[in-house]
This record gives structure tokens, C-alpha cells and sequence, in this order.
């Protein structure tokens, strides 16, 4: 294995531990929302990844890190993370895990729509069939009659439009600056913005294992978001996309053990779906970007 070529599987291995990690994050933070506030939970979050980013910024002694060459775009980075937090929060306390995972991994396709109608980029009949077949696999899995609350599908989806432009950037500004620049930018964002609103939403008490589980839902989420940065550092969008989609797997298996929930037939269908024309919009990116 040469070089180039261990560097894209380390990537590669670096995307499914971030997909791992925020699936972790899901699980456990919709067993924390039966008796704590997301905005809460959300707080906590960027408090220890704010924490361990001047961390590891000050075991480098490298303080140029706190600066950005992009300053206006990671502003409209953190504040699109935050929206795609606070709108999967809601969604995610009505509805599975595996579902809302599910829609959230709509996000690959919707950047279709980014590329053709922002960045003016040409989009083949195939690729808008990836997008139809993936906007139906969500059909299946929010239809009514399932297990999806329809305002948790609408939320959902709220969070996709924002997950959509937060992914757009992070391949863009993971080019321009470090990867513990990004996140010191998206996290002191988070932390500054929900500390307005934290004290609103504090419990009368936090008992040690509520502590104890959400401090394991913050280390989850810190690390998820770094080493989607650092996968991002280390390969093309079109490379790591396909891999977002072990999300969907992580999170029936946690779903499952935790809530004992196993999605029927047709929802697995449509997940099946979803991931399926994800995988081959992946690969049809990569081909563009090999040509």
C-alpha cells in the first residue's frame, strides 16, 4: 500500500469511527431526553468540545490556530451545526433512532441540489435518479402509519437543509484551515450562543448518572465532529461520502439495545434505499472527480 493510498484508508476509517461516534450521540442523548432538556445536552456538548479543542491547541503551542482565513464562514458553519442540532434534538425525541438517522443521512443527495443550483455544476439524469430514489426511501420511512411522529419528520428535515450546507463547508473550509481550527470555531459558537439560553432550561437537579451519561453523549459528539473534520482533511468529499451511510447501521444497532426498537419492513426498505442511491451518487462523484 503505498502512500496516497494509506492516507485515503485512514480517512476512510476515520469517517465510519466519526459516523460510530455520532450515532453513540443519538442513542444515548434520546434516553437523556426523557428527563433533560436538549438544550441542555446541546450546551454540554460544545462546553467539553470547546474544552478539549483549546486543549489540544495549547499541548501544540500553536495559538495561530484560534485564528481563521475564513472568519465570515465559520460563522455561517457553527451557526448552520447549531440549527442542525437544536431541529435533530426535537426531532429526535419524536421519533427512533435508526429513522432519524435515516433522514439525516439524506444530507450526501441534498448536496446535489447545492452543487447544481449554487455552484452551477452539471448533475447527470443519473444523479437526479439517485436523488428521487433517495428522497422516496425517506417517503418510505416517514410515511404515515409508521413509526415517525410527522412533526418529528418535519424537524428532521429542517435539520437536513442545515446539515446540508454545514457538510458543503466543512469540504471547503477543511482545505483552508486545521481541523482543530474548525472545531475552536464551530464549538465556541455553540457554546457562546446556547449559554443564553442554558440557565432557562436547567434542571432542579443532575443526578450522577445523568452526569456520567451526559458527559459520555458530549465526548460522543466532540470526537464525531472532529474526526469528520479530520477525514475531511485527508480525502475528497466524493471519497468519504459513501461512508456516511454506516450511520444508518450504527444506529438500528444502538436503537435496538438501548430502546429495543427494530424498524418494520418498509422502513428497512427505505433505509435500504436511502443508502443505496447514497452509495451510488458517492461513486458516480468519485468517477467525475477521477475523470
Amino acid at each position: 500500500m503505498n502512500s496516497a493510498q494509506a492516507t485515503r484508508f485512514t480517512a476512510i476509517l476515520t469517517m465510519v469511527a466519526a459516523m460510530a461516534c455520532l450515532s453513540t450521540q443519538d442513542t444515548f442523548s434520546k434516553k437523556l431526553m426523557l428527563g433533560l432538556a436538549p438544550v441542555i445536552i446541546i450546551w454540554t456538548r460544545y462546553g467539553l468540545q470547546t474544552a478539549l479543542v483549546l486543549a489540544g491547541i495549547w499541548r501544540r503551542r500553536s495559538p495561530h490556530l484560534l485564528r481563521t482565513r475564513q472568519w465570515r464562514l465559520q460563522l455561517l458553519r457553527g451557526a448552520l451545526v447549531v440549527g442542525g442540532s437544536v431541529f435533530g434534538y426535537g426531532a429526535l425525541q419524536r421519533m427512533p433512532v435508526a429513522e432519524f438517522t435515516a433522514i439525516y443521512c439524506l444530507v450526501p443527495l441534498a448536496v446535489t441540489f447545492v452543487a447544481r443550483f449554487v455552484m452551477k455544476e452539471h448533475v447527470s439524469p443519473v444523479g437526479w435518479l439517485c436523488v428521487a430514489g433517495g428522497l422516496s426511501g425517506a417517503l418510505l420511512v416517514v410515511r404515515p402509519g409508521g413509526h415517525v411522529d410527522p412533526t418529528g419528520a418535519t424537524l428532521a428535515l429542517m435539520g437536513v437543509v442545515c446539515y446540508t450546507g454545514f457538510q458543503t463547508l466543512t469540504g471547503y473550509l477543511a482545505r483552508q484551515d486545521s481541523p482543530l481550527t474548525i472545531q475552536w470555531c464551530t464549538s465556541a459558537f455553540g457554546f457562546v450562543s446556547l449559554s443564553v439560553l442554558a440557565p432557562f432550561f436547567w434542571p432542579a437537579e443532575l443526578p450522577w448518572p445523568t452526569l456520567a451519561l451526559l458527559g459520555l453523549v458530549a465526548m460522543a459528539g466532540s470526537y464525531g465532529q472532529y474526526f469528520m473534520v479530520l477525514a475531511f482533511s485527508k480525502a475528497p468529499a466524493s471519497t468519504l461520502s459513501p461512508y456516511l451511510y454506516s450511520a444508518i447501521g450504527f444506529s438500528v444497532l444502538g436503537g435496538w439495545w438501548v430502546f429495543d426498537h427494530w424498524p418494520d419492513a418498509l422502513a428497512v426498505g427505505g433505509m435500504v434505499m436511502i443508502a443505496g442511491f447514497g452509495l451510488l451518487s458517492g461513486w458516480l462523484n468519485a468517477q467525475k472527480a477521477s475523470a
